[in-house]
């Protein structure tokens, strides 16, 4: 199975983007961006979440290879049923915090009013 590096690198420049442009969008360097590519620096599953989003593509695309055997599927099925499930985890905790905030600014206007 192809790395999950070499799977990005092969689908960026697929669709024409630049290092620059993912780097740009992701919030960080294109030094930090091209570590992630060539495999120096660990790459969350946050982060392979928010590449997912920037090249538009199925998380299937980066999980599977042409060519696996059986076991081989299975397990990237596994993996791709974890991946999706942080991701939606991910979010969840996200939405929650943004909630949690907003009650927050709220008790703060409410303390302030008093």
């Amino acid at each position: 199975m192809l790395e999950i590096k070499t799977k990005l690198k092969s689908i960026r420049k697929e669709k024409n983007y630049t290092q620059g442009f993912v780097a740009e969008k992701l919030g960080i360097s294109l030094r930090a961006y091209t570590k992630i590519e060539n495999g120096e620096t660990q790459l969350t599953i946050e982060r392979l979440g928010e590449i997912i989003e920037i090249l538009h593509i199925n998380p299937n695309e980066i999980f599977n290879s042409d060519i696996c055997d059986d076991e081989s599927k299975n397990k990237k099925a596994e993996n791709l049923s974890v991946a999706n499930d942080s991701i939606s985890l991910i979010q969840h905790y996200e939405e929650t915090i943004s909630i949690l905030k907003e009650h927050i600014e709220t008790l703060k206007e409410l303390i302030h009013k008093k």
